[in-house]
């Protein structure tokens, strides 16, 4: 099972016809996914709801093992598209949102038609287009063009990607959205209780991958009617001198937003790009995924030399095996990762002025 921030669950199994209870499993149905820290009392985690709707399997295998993709209850937004509204003619097959528009008024508006056409009828959200789910009034706010027929779970993602709002299921078939870095950000390093995963405890290993193939100290900006625009960093040179980077950016109409993109750009290409994985045990620990932590926390794990510094749970992937033996893997950023995703939001939401 793999929870990522901001995106699409997913659950891949294997299991035998001939085993008890695959007469469940038989038909296109839903899963659920629970947790138990004792065995005896079990929860289905709120993102824990996947579509049976993938099965691979060799109908000659004697064993009548098959393998089972089951996306998150999310992918039903799948099936829901995006319909000219019924008073407001489309622009160059679009569906245009004023600049007044947030991202909650955007989603909401779209499922809300959705539903009364007859689609994502099982679906539920906890939000308005005026308030999140938290009850807070929603911002930021941007205009943008939706292509006509684009389904509904891309519109989610896009909204995401330009930094409009976070998203998770707060339940089996309910969404909940929430202004960025609010309602799906829990700063869980502080208080009488932190959460600290502490290696040879927690964590049994801490792989980092670093990259330096996206370094650039120069940005070359080509937008629409012609924009042309140079940016060069002022920060020290490279060790290999200069290095450049062309960006094409469809949507930018004029040299300011250019340099803006540009410069966007080169404030996260001055410096290595790290993932870091964090695989961690279930057994004898303090701190469990899912109880005690969720994707978007940020907790207290090894960093840098294996020194404890406060970093941002991107994904949690749990395993089974065959035994029954469960373990898993967490993926983390810190505030230079924080610091990249806000610049790829910054040059999407340039590039989405309609």
């Amino acid at each position: 099972m793999a929870f990522p921030l901001n995106d699409l669950p997913a659950l891949k199994f294997s299991y035998s016809k001939r085993a008890v209870g695959a007469d469940l499993i038989a038909t296109p149905c839903e899963i659920g996914v629970q947790w138990s820290a004792d065995g005896n009392s079990w929860t289905e985690y709120p993102e824990g709801r996947f579509l049976l709707i993938h099965r691979a399997g060799d109908q000659i295998d004697q064993q009548s093992v098959w393998q089972f993709d089951c996306p998150s209850y999310l992918w039903t937004l799948r099936k829901a598209v995006t319909f000219a509204h019924a008073s407001i003619p489309p622009t160059n097959g679009q569906r245009v949102f004023s600049s007044s528009a947030s991202g909650g008024f955007i989603l909401h508006t779209l499922m809300t038609e959705a539903q009364a056409r007859g689609a994502l009828s099982s679906f539920t959200w906890t939000f308005t287009g005026s308030i999140d789910t938290a009850s807070a009034s929603w911002s930021p706010f941007m205009g943008m063009g939706i292509p006509l027929g684009t389904d509904l779970l891309s519109v989610l993602l896009r909204l995401v990607e330009y930094g409009l709002l976070d998203f998770r299921l707060s339940g089996a078939r309910q969404l909940s959205a929430w202004k960025p870095n609010t309602g799906a950000l829990r700063d869980l390093t502080t208080g009488a209780s932190p959460v600290i995963l502490r290696a040879g405890r927690d964590i049994t290993a801490a792989p980092d991958v670093g990259t330096l193939q996206d370094l650039a100290s120069a940005a070359y900006v080509v937008g629409d009617n012609d924009v042309r625009q140079e940016v060069v960093s002022v920060s020290p040179s490279l060790p290999w001198g200069r290095w450049e980077i062309g960006m094409r950016q469809p949507g930018i109409t004029d040299t300011t937003a250019a340099h803006t993109a540009g410069t966007a750009a080169l404030v996260t290409a001055i410096a290595e790009r790290v993932q870091r994985t964090r695989e961690i045990t279930m057994y004898e620990v303090r701190w469990l995924p899912l109880r005690d932590y969720r994707p978007g926390d940020l907790i207290l794990a090894p960093g840098n030399d294996g020194v404890l510094q406060p970093l941002r749970i991107r994904q949690v992937t749990l395993t089974r095996t065959m035994r029954g033996v469960v373990a898993g893997n967490l993926v983390l950023s810190d505030r230079f990762e924080d610091q990249d995703l806000r610049m790829t939001r910054l040059l999407a939401a340039l590039a989405a002025r309609p």
